[in-house]
């Protein structure tokens, strides 16, 4: 009786982790719309406390027992795909090196490096973390990651696109394709998130994520 319990639970468990995209980027697209429709692109950032909450929910409520810093442990030997990875995570530089002269306030300087700080963190503790460990359980590797990278580029269009010009760029939905599968493939071959965490951080520095929330920064083609 006591094993036919666990295994509900744990079935109970896997729908929940199995639909929990679904309701972060719900979540996500409710907060996006309600606030611009009065803060305009400036809400971004009740968006991003939702959403970092609703992501850190679901990382303690799906990590287990396994605790968070074994994710952040140190990377199992695969310097080919830590190179790639950091190599993917370089790409957005150029339109920091190319608009950084749209800074012009120390108040922007500062939003954008406090997102870029934090938001890696949840996202990849939870998108590439516990989403990618849990499902690989029940479900193949490759499953997983397309899974995984399929949503993580969805809540872009769904939950910033809202306000945000740029993040409903095909463009944008092809790189986060790309990043999204190579940032699952380097952590199944390291074992850990450190160099994911690091490269998903240079590309919140590179592709200037504030300046995009609020439309001063749009890419050439839109």
């Amino acid at each position: 009786m006591k094993k036919e319990v666990v295994i509900i639970m744990s079935s109970q468990k896997n729908i929940s982790l199995l639909l929990s995209p679904f309701i972060i980027i719900g979540i996500g697209f409710l907060t996006a719309t309600f606030f611009s429709r009065f803060i305009d692109g400036w809400a971004w950032i009740p968006l991003a406390v939702v959403y970092w909450s609703s992501m850190g929910i679901c990382i303690v409520l799906f990590k287990g027992d396994r605790p968070i810093k074994s994710w952040l442990r140190k990377s199992h030997t695969s310097k080919l795909w830590i190179t790639i990875s950091l190599i993917v995570g370089m790409f957005p530089l150029s339109i920091l090196l190319m608009n950084y002269q749209l800074f012009d306030s120390a108040l922007l300087l500062i939003l954008w490096l406090i997102f870029a700080f934090i938001n890696p963190w949840f996202e990849e503790l939870y998108w590439r973390g516990v989403l990618l460990d849990g499902l690989k359980k029940d479900w193949s590797k490759w499953f997983s990651i397309v899974y995984s990278t399929l949503f993580f580029v969805l809540s872009h269009p769904f939950m910033w696109g809202v306000f945000s010009i740029a993040s409903k760029s095909y463009h944008l939905y092809i790189y986060l394709s790309l990043a999204g599968i190579v940032w699952a493939i380097t952590y199944f071959k390291t074992k850990s998130l450190r160099w994911v965490i690091f490269s998903h951080f240079i590309v919140d520095i590179g592709n200037l994520t504030v300046l995009t929330f609020l439309n001063i920064y749009l890419p050439p083609t839109m």
